[in-house]
């Protein structure tokens, strides 16, 4: 666990209500600490970390080359100390995608010390916007949560979890002449038709466009 030295001492009372869906700990004496990687998933028994692309959790999905996708998770993470002295709380998240087109990333972490009370608590939705599908073949996102809490400066717990998942980047092709017509050619960017009769050249020099097996 991470520990941050400070040199300013600031003594500040507040009290932490203890919640009462968490992962948590007594003792010895009025010592208590909490702390969860995911809301409600201490011991794999609450709701997992889910990983959305344009709003749809299924892996596999594909996509055309050209496209864009929202790539977001809901994060509720938590982690809190009360001890006599030295308390620390700490979370940590990275939500990424890497492949072919480019990578990209969104995480931070928090924390909190204290001589009474130690608390973080994270409720968002972690967003990577308009990541740009630039290069075809497989992409994979992976987001990870973790949190722990220490004692008189000692670790007492650790939590984390983690979830992936992939998706295609294909080619967008025409299936028919139908679909060349009507300024329908433009939609197949990838393919540098600079006109409808390109497209249907297209069609015709490539029997097996537009077919799946």
């Amino acid at each position: 666990m991470k520990k941050i030295i400070v040199i300013l001492v600031v003594t500040i009372a507040f009290v932490v209500a203890a919640p009462n869906v968490l992962a948590w700990q007594e003792g010895p004496g009025a010592d208590w600490w909490y702390l969860d990687a995911y809301y409600e998933g201490w011991k794999d028994n609450g709701n997992p970390l889910v990983i959305k692309l344009n709003g749809i959790s299924t892996t596999g999905q594909t996509f055309y080359v050209g496209d864009t996708v929202d790539i977001t998770v809901d994060l509720h993470s938590y982690a809190g100390s009360c001890a006599g002295a030295g308390n620390e709380a700490y979370l940590e998240w990275l939500l990424e995608v890497d492949g072919p087109s480019t990578s990209a990333s969104n995480g931070d972490s928090l924390y909190d010390w204290s001589d009474t009370c130690a608390e973080t608590d994270k409720v968002m939705t972690l967003t990577i916007s308009d990541y740009s599908l630039g290069t075809l073949g497989v992409h994979t996102v992976n987001m990870s949560s973790y949190a722990a809490v220490s004692q008189y400066w000692t670790d007492m717990a650790e939590d984390w979890a983690n979830a992936s998942l992939t998706f295609e980047v294909i080619e967008n092709v025409p299936g028919d002449k139908d679909e060349c017509k009507k300024g329908g050619w433009e939609t197949f960017g990838s393919l540098g038709f600079r006109n409808q009769g390109d497209c249907v050249s297209y069609l015709m020099s490539n029997e097996n466009a537009g077919k799946t097996e």
